[in-house]
């Protein structure tokens, strides 16, 4: 349960009980700025959560939260991880943002599933997505949507390593999307930098696995299983709940041996989530900042935008993933993961502008 209060200030302190802060980001002047990037926050949501589960957001400043926080260093050093800057990540300046172009090199992916199966059609469309602007190509070749066909390891294997040796070769920055331990060491020792996984390195052997590459890793939130994930989600409230298991993956990273400059998170959008919670992600997308490391946020092509409209099929989606991704841009998210490269790319080149025009 949720409330939001009209109070100056919780009736316990701050950092009292479990505390989280929402930066209200703005592009003004006014604040300090998020992450070293492009936005600020003169003001926060201050989310407290009480004995009996209850959520209570307080809207206060800065100096609000550490005049009334219960451990003022506490306090002080929540809000230094939301201003601190982000070091790079996999090679990429996190002090501007970044496309990472999606290519599924699979038969049934909700959006491509068929288009990529060929490695060279893979490797011409990855060339052409970094032509176009994408700083890096995620190459995946197991579709995670509601039943999809499961698949071997040999498999998914076969369908990746091709498009990963031709893209690295051409010194173009690849990930791959994948949930398994022997898909991450193959992929890497074949020239992927950075693993991405749905499942936030959960499965047998694979936070080790990929320590072990010394890859960068993107950590993502997944309620369920891709077969049952949409299976009526539950949460007390969306944003903290995402929060706390990201923080918690982080944490089991770190143990492994990944260091926190090789972790980026993505809460997921559409993984296990309503229509309703996937809107509550992007309005709070700025508390993810709290976890002190770089936001990957990928909405593109997802059913929700054909919910919200009338119904069109993926490849029609292009208007409202790009509405999407502009709203993450604008909460500070440094890496937005698309399959339309070059409009993601021109409609960035507006928002920036407009964000540098006052």
């Amino acid at each position: 349960m949720v409330r939001r209060t009209k109070q100056a200030a919780p009736t316990v302190p701050p950092f009292a009980m479990p505390t989280w802060l929402r930066p209200l980001v703005m592009t003004g002047d006014d604040g300090t700025v998020l992450a070293g990037g492009w936005t600020s926050a003169p003001q926060f949501d201050v989310v407290t959560r009480t004995a009996d589960g209850l959520h209570l957001i307080t809207r206060m400043s800065e100096d609000a939260i550490i005049q009334r926080a219960d451990d003022r260093n506490k306090a002080t050093a929540v809000l230094e991880n939301i201003y601190r800057p982000r070091v790079d990540f996999a090679g990429l300046d996190m002090s501007k943002p970044h496309v990472m172009g999606v290519i599924n090199t699979t038969p049934d992916s909700f959006s491509d599933g068929g288009v990529h199966l060929a490695p060279a059609t893979a490797i011409a469309s990855g060339m052409a997505m970094s032509r176009a602007g994408a700083s890096i190509i995620d190459i995946g070749g197991e579709s995670t949507r509601p039943g999809a066909q499961a698949i071997t390891r040999n498999q998914e294997l076969a369908r990746v390593l091709p498009p990963i040796t031709g893209l690295s070769r051409q010194n173009i920055l690849v990930s791959i999307d994948t949930r398994y331990a022997k898909v991450m060491t193959r992929a890497c020792a074949a020239g992927a930098a950075v693993i991405n996984d749905v499942e936030a390195l959960r499965r047998d052997g694979a936070v080790d696995a990929a320590a072990a590459t010394g890859a960068s890793v993107i950590i993502m939130h997944m309620q369920g299983q891709p077969e049952n994930m949409q299976v009526d989600p539950q949460y007390d409230f969306v944003p903290v709940d995402i929060y706390k298991f990201l923080e918690e993956r982080i944490e089991a990273a770190i143990v492994a041996g990944i260091t926190k400059s090789h972790i980026a998170i993505d809460p997921g959008f559409g993984f296990g989530k309503t229509v309703a919670h996937n809107l509550q992600i992007v309005n709070w997308l700025s508390l993810f900042h709290g976890l002190g490391v770089p936001i990957l946020f990928g909405a593109s092509r997802k059913s929700t935008i054909a919910k919200l409209s009338n119904g069109e099929p993926a490849d029609q989606r292009l208007a409202g993933s790009l509405a999407l991704a502009m709203a993450a841009y604008r909460q500070g998210a440094q890496i937005l993961r698309v399959h339309d490269v070059a409009e993601t790319v021109q409609a960035l080149a507006v928002e920036q502008a407009l964000l540098q025009a006052r």
